[in-house]
């Protein structure tokens, strides 16, 4: 019989790194030596929030450069970086110092923001936290999914692949790695819904989709 699956929640503490920078060459001066911890919760601490309509820069160093630099091209290149498209948190280190050196080439340097608008590099200590939730089986898992915290989502899907480096999510690991469930193709439509696409409330309006379609199949 497959092993439960348990629900968990998480809690960032945020700790200040004490870098800021004034201008983007001092950006991504800071970007190259900062910790990965500091990258992971620039690009993902918006999946954390409730959202009603989704924001135009879903990351922090999008946000910086079209409020404080008022870069708005420069922006929509951070803003269009996918973390779905790579599996390691130094990978992305590495694209989003691509997106500056080459935007630096094409156009100059944005004049020093104004005191009090410097990016501040911060990072986060994920506190991780069981729910007493866990699932055997289809059934269990969607009304499990129906009740926990957005942060369950957020630990289990952006936490566990890109920060902890999995190859699949958790949930999609799960149902793949229990073949006695007859779940491979779930496990599969799972691992292919890119979550950076959705608010963490729309992604769990996907999977209880793909659950249910799942649940009448069988």
């Amino acid at each position: 019989m497959a092993e439960a699956f348990k629900f968990q929640e998480c809690v960032p503490i945020v700790k200040l790194t004490g870098r800021n920078a004034s201008d983007i060459v001092e950006f991504v001066e800071i970007l190259k030596s900062v910790s990965i911890g500091s990258i992971f919760y620039h690009m993902h601490q918006y999946f954390l929030k409730p959202h009603i309509v989704a924001p135009d820069y879903p990351n922090d160093f999008a946000l910086w450069a079209a409020s404080a630099l008022e870069d708005k091209v420069l922006a929509e290149k951070f803003a269009n970086l996918n973390p779905y498209e790579f599996s390691k948190i130094e990978d992305v280190r590495a694209e989003l110092i691509r997106i500056v050196d080459a935007h630096l080439m094409e156009c100059s340097a944005p004049r020093p923001v104004i005191r009090g608008k410097e990016f501040f590099f911060n990072e986060a200590v994920t506190i991780v936290i069981p729910t007493g939730l866990t699932a055997s089986n289809l059934e269990e898992f969607r009304d499990a999914l129906q009740k926990v915290d957005r942060s369950s989502l957020y630990f289990h899907f952006y936490e566990a692949r890109l920060r902890l480096e999995n190859e699949f999510d958790d949930f999609s690991r799960f149902f793949s790695d229990c073949p006695e469930l007859g779940c491979l193709k779930l496990a599969e439509k799972i691992k292919r819904l890119d979550p950076y696409m959705y608010s963490t409330d729309v992604l769990r309006e996907k999977l209880l989709f793909i659950l249910e379609r799942e649940l009448q199949r069988k």
